[in-house]
């Protein structure tokens, strides 16, 4: 087989263990038999536990931008729902598995710390995918916003048992026409010209203005 057909067959063999036994218990190298791989194959492929959940969240990377988003059709909003919601159908068959890793979490913080950093470059590709900057402050600021709004709807994904995710896709619809709400709040307008000949109040106290924000 070819390295790919190895890694996700580490990746399938790791998800169904972890989705009949809590993934704490699970070890590498039950993983690595489970998927019928010599230690050195697995070795090369994914070097632990952690390699391989980074090679899920990979694979359904890759999912996604295999065909991105249309960039002339719909919002930015849109776009994002469009790319995030095909990553929830190409995560959908490792859901068990996955909810297993998400309760392991508190009592494996390396691992979560991993995982949060692994989200993080999925989210970038996730915003290049819908055709949104990820460039300077405003691009790293796009991130972050987009790894709080996953992780929220990922909650509502591990639970969501309809067979269209139909209740996902409501959560990220939700969380997503918030944030579009608090930037369009948070940005500022310049304001009116006044007449030559009025006199201009002084400012507020303490008032300043600020950047403009760019839409998501």
């Amino acid at each position: 087989m070819t390295q790919p057909e190895d890694l996700k067959r580490l990746v399938d063999a790791a998800m169904t263990l972890a989705a009949q036994r809590p993934w704490s218990e699970i070890g590498y190298r039950e993983i690595v038999a489970a998927a019928g791989l010599r230690l050195d194959e697995a070795w090369r492929l994914a070097a632990d536990r952690r390699a391989i959940l980074a090679a899920l969240s990979r694979q359904a990377d890759a999912a996604v931008l295999a065909e991105p988003a249309a960039l002339e059709d719909g919002s930015a909003r849109d776009r994002l729902f469009d790319v995030l919601m095909r990553r929830f159908d190409a995560l959908k068959p490792y859901r068990a598995g996955l909810a297993s890793v998400a309760n392991a979490a508190g009592r494996e913080p390396t691992q979560s710390l991993a995982m949060l950093c692994q989200l993080a470059c999925s989210m970038q590709a996730m915003l290049v995918a819908a055709g949104i900057s990820t460039e300077g402050l405003a691009g790293r600021l796009r991130v972050q916003g987009l790894v709080a709004i996953w992780a929220a709807a990922f909650r509502r994904f591990l639970r969501d048992e309809t067979p269209d995710l139909s209740e996902t896709m409501a959560s990220l619809d939700e969380k997503l026409r918030r944030a579009e709400r608090w930037i369009e709040r948070c940005s500022w307008r310049a304001p009116r010209a006044r007449p030559e000949t009025a006199e201009p109040p002084p400012p507020p106290a303490g008032e300043d203005s600020g950047p403009q924000a760019q839409p998501l």
